[in-house]
């Protein structure tokens, strides 16, 4: 694995998006101060989870966002690649790119191949790879000088974090970080226990009270759920013989309405009948009735005719004697007037006497029509009856008058008094009245005649149609008679129903009441239910659906109560009793053996704990020493590169109150001797002395413990010419293994790279890089070369 490229944008001096592509073997960056050349290790440290603004050389996170005096960047990013082919990364991509990036505002993000994750996630990837946080892989000039410097116990730390020991010594840090808990919760159980059995102790003997009054109140608990139970079976039993009754009330009672509505239904239907037949009764009564006003009428028409047919023939009689007296007056007046005496005193009576029977004649007429309008309701028959008396009244009148006129004559003027020409002259026009009045008699005599015959025509008519009426009231009656007894009969039926049904609604009254009645004594059950069921309920604190479920009936209700009048009286002997102390004594007994079960499982943790830092610490020991002596030999192998006529090694050293059996306080001191046939104290030697030495250490546990690539900013700023020679051997020899980024000025440093990459200072404080890559070159020129010399 190595490290492929480097992107940057927005991070520190490099404004814009920048792209370093790095490949195994040495990679030399350059560049004159301040162009921001070593912001691309601080670029590396920081992406691989770096988390100290200081060791980035800031005061804050935000610092390594781009800023200058005219424009600021909102974010910052740095993203890098490693080729996974060898798969040290322990995931299936054979690229992976970890990114981090900043923003101005606050907040940051990491990503693996652009995909969001955490920093654990990333420390966790990287944990195995040997380029985590604490391997040193990046060094710098001030790191290098300080490792030299460096206290035996530091020195051996860097040692550990190098060789990846002090994970095992974090594991054990945070097992004796966990068995001193568990000491601080073992002191703290004991006192807890001991807290507890104060209390626990008196309690214990208040729940035996307690107990004892338990069993007793549990005693009168069964007994009286049980008195409950057989008084509750009881008034179910009750309660079910009064539903018993009352549903068959219930049904009785909906017979009785059902029977009181179909015998209502039969009684409107036989009151429709009933009607339907009073109606046709009715109907026919009234046929009876207008039939019998028919009959009499038509008794009464032909006792009219008949009276009609008499005042006729009188009437022609009369006439006809009037006729027969008027011409033998006639005769007797010509002979009195030939003979010219006694004419006044015969004509005068003779008048007289038929004006009288005239009057005799209206007379008649309008009595007969009187009676006619009494007795004949035929409007037809009274009208034609009416205007043919009318026309003889009114004939009879106009003769009366004439003869009225002519006695008046007769008396004003008397025939002795009268010239005799007026005397023959009044003799022809009475002459000539007389007549008239003769055919005037004649023709109220033919019209009475005719009436006379008209009248004996409908008589006959009439007489015909009395045998038929007769016939049809015989009939008439029949029917009659049975519309009467059929309404009779359906009389008596209704009255007989709607007694049916007076004495049906007097049941159903009774019914009603026995309802309601029956309505009262299952509200009185439910009520006595309710109360027993409350009382239980309160006084025990059980559901009825448990208790119904749980109890059993009593068999004896009489025994039962005794023993609950007995345990009762028992109970109130005890007085305040704190129902609770069994409750409490178990909870806090509970807890105290729950404490106790606690102490023996943290004693039994602690005891595991004490075992595996004993086992850390053996492992880290075992590990040290035996890793430490590789280093040594590579120590004093890379020493003697560094230093050809010099010699050094390492050395354990105790501290002053430690054992060399205490493993924590033992150091690594060095022991160089840098040609001068004497160990000389690291503070004494020169700069670039200690720069070697340091170089030396690192590289002897580089060598035990390699990663992929490491970085050295300008580590080489201190060697001479000599110097950096020998460190270059060294380098090269390193750099077969591993990739190695040197950040320098040195231009000997500078001709052992493959690729270089220059990076200058833009106007704007922007850093800008430029690529080379030394060994293509170099490849190039070899062929040419070699070209010619063929």
């Amino acid at each position: 694995m190595y490290l492929k490229n480097i992107t940057l944008r927005g991070f520190k001096s490099f404004k814009d998006k920048s792209q370093l592509f790095f490949e195994p073997g040495i990679s030399v960056i350059v560049g004159p101060n301040g162009s921001g050349k070593s912001n691309v290790a601080d670029a590396i440290s920081w992406v691989l989870g770096e988390q100290s603004p200081r060791t980035l050389r800031g005061n804050s996170m935000a610092d390594v966002i781009f800023r200058n005096k005219n424009e600021e960047m909102g974010i910052a990013e740095v993203s890098l690649l490693f080729d996974n082919s060898n798969k040290v990364f322990d995931t299936e991509f054979r690229d992976v790119k970890i990114t981090r990036r900043v923003y101005s505002k606050g907040g940051s993000e990491y990503f693996i191949n652009s995909s969001p994750c955490r920093l654990v996630d990333i420390q966790e990837l990287i944990a195995d790879s040997g380029i985590g946080k604490g391997l040193h892989i990046i060094i710098n000039q001030g790191q290098v000088n300080e490792i030299a410097l460096l206290k035996p116990i530091e020195r051996k730390a860097v040692i550990e974090e190098i060789l990846g020991i002090s994970k095992h010594k974090n594991r054990r840090d945070k097992s004796l970080a966990k068995l001193e808990k568990v000491k601080n919760d073992i002191d703290r159980i004991n006192d807890l226990m001991d807290e507890i059995k104060i209390t626990m102790d008196p309690l214990e003997i208040e729940a035996a009270r307690a107990q004892k009054y338990s069993e007793i109140f549990n005693l009168l608990k069964n007994e009286e759920i049980s008195l409950f139970i057989a008084s509750l079976n009881n008034l179910n039993i009750e309660w079910e013989k009064e539903n018993d009754f009352y549903k068959k009330t219930k049904d009785e009672l909906k017979k009785v309405e059902s029977e009181i509505n179909s015998t209502v239904n039969k009684k409107n239907e036989l009151s429709k009948l009933t009607d339907k037949e009073r109606s046709g009764y009715e109907s026919w009564r009234e046929k009876i009735d207008h039939f019998n006003i028919e009959s009499n009428n038509i008794a009464n028409i032909i006792a009219l005719v008949e009276s009609k047919q008499n005042v006729f023939r009188t009437l022609k009689n009369m006439f006809g004697i009037d006729y027969t007296d008027y011409e033998a007056s006639e005769k007797k007046s010509k002979e009195v007037v030939e003979n010219k005496s006694g004419r006044d005193d015969y004509i005068i009576p003779l008048l007289e006497e038929i004006s009288c029977k005239l009057e005799e004649i209206v007379g008649h007429l309008i009595k007969f029509l009187d009676n006619t309008k009494k007795k004949v309701q035929d409007f037809k028959t009274l009208n034609y009856i009416e205007e043919e008396i009318n026309l003889i009244t009114c004939e009879i009148k106009k003769l009366s008058g004439m003869v009225e006129s002519r006695k008046r004559k007769i008396i004003t003027i008397p025939v002795d008094m009268a010239a005799p020409e007026e005397a023959v002259k009044m003799d022809k026009k009475n002459d000539s009245d007389d007549k008239e009045k003769l055919n005037k008699i004649k023709s109220l005599k033919e019209i009475c005649i005719t009436n006379l015959e008209r009248a004996n025509k409908i008589n006959l008519i009439l007489k015909r149609f009395l045998p038929v009426s007769e016939k049809i009231k015989k009939e008439l009656y029949c029917e009659f008679e049975k519309k009467n007894k059929s309404v009779i009969e359906n009389q008596k039926k209704k009255s007989e129903l709607e007694s049916q049904i007076e004495n049906l609604n007097q049941r159903k009254i009774e019914l009603e009441s026995d309802l309601y009645k029956s309505d009262i004594k299952k509200e009185q059950i439910k009520e006595r239910v309710g109360a027993i069921t409350e009382n239980i309920v309160d006084s025990y604190g059980e559901s009825i659906e448990y208790i119904l479920k749980s109890y059993s009936p009593s068999t004896d209700v009489i025994e039962s109560e005794i023993k609950v009048k007995k345990l009762k009286n028992e109970i109130k002997k005890y007085g305040n009793v704190n129902p609770n102390a069994a409750i409490e004594y178990k909870k806090i007994k509970k807890r105290f053996d729950f404490l106790s079960e606690q102490k023996r499982d943290l004693v039994e943790g602690k005891k595991e704990l004490e075992e595996l830092i004993d086992d850390i610490n053996r492992r880290i020991s075992d590990d040290f020493n035996k890793k430490f002596v590789e280093i040594n030999r590579c120590f004093g192998k890379y020493f003697k590169i560094l230093f050809p006529l010099g010699e050094g090694e390492m050395q354990l050293e105790k501290s002053n109150v430690g054992s060399y059996d205490d493993y924590d306080e033992i150091g690594v001191d060095l022991k160089v001797d840098i040609g001068n046939n004497k160990f000389v104290n690291l503070s004494l030697l020169s700069g670039g002395e200690k720069t070697l030495v340091s170089i030396a250490f690192l590289f002897s546990i580089y060598s035990i413990n390699p990663s992929p690539f490491y970085v050295f900013d300008e580590v080489d700023a201190s060697l001479d010419d000599v110097n950096i020679s020998r460190f270059l051997t060294l380098m090269r020899n390193f750099s077969e293994k591993q990739q190695i980024i040197l950040i320098t000025h040195q231009k000997k440093t500078m001709e052992i790279a493959d690729t270089i990459y220059g990076v200058t200072m833009q106007p704007q404080g922007i850093s800008k890089v430029i690529c080379e890559k030394i060994r293509e070159k170099n490849a190039e020129i070899n062929q040419e070369y070699k070209l010619s010399l063929e």
